[in-house]
């Protein structure tokens, strides 16, 4: 009788150990942006004549805001690439990061990054994105970095330039 008595108190405290570890992971798990860069780099004209083919033949890979109605020179034209720094503070990994931009209203594209982006458990990494902007545009821009936690989905929405 003592000994079961003994056994399903050891069990109970157990439970109660167990719990408090697997709070402790929930409450502490905090995905972090630690530091968000843009740079403008210019547009090749053959790399332009690339895009606008796979546009009109409807092979382009990435997310198209809008077709323009006329293409320009690439001289008009930049690549805003945005590079964004996670900080993982949980005690797991992330399984998976992705970076979406929310276009203005000059924005053409986005291209696609087909790596898969991963962090290891408390450590830091970089996500970057491309999109296609007219040369006079501003690289103001509201981010959404999407990330996935043991299968969960996280966002964390931030403002470049502000």
């Amino acid at each position: 009788m003592r000994a079961l008595k003994f056994a399903a108190i050891m069990s109970v405290s157990l439970l109660l150990v167990m719990a408090g570890c697997v709070g402790y992971l929930f409450l502490t798990a905090e995905v972090q942006i630690v530091d968000i860069q843009a740079q403008g780099i210019p547009v090749e004209q053959t790399e332009l004549d690339l895009l606008k083919q796979s546009i009109e033949q409807q092979t382009f890979y990435g997310t198209l805001f809008q077709k323009p109605h006329e293409w320009s020179d690439a001289s008009e034209y930049v690549y805003l690439t945005y590079t964004v720094r996670i900080r993982n503070n949980c005690l797991v990994p992330i399984d998976m990061i992705e970076l979406q931009v929310v276009p203005q209203s000059g924005d053409i594209l986005q291209k696609a990054d087909l790596k898969v982006k991963s962090l290891d458990l408390k450590s830091e990494g970089e996500v970057q994105v491309q999109i296609l902007s007219p040369k006079n545009s501003h690289p103001i821009r509201e981010m959404i970095v999407t990330y996935y936690l043991w299968g969960v989905s996280g966002n964390i929405k931030t403002v470049y330039g502000q």
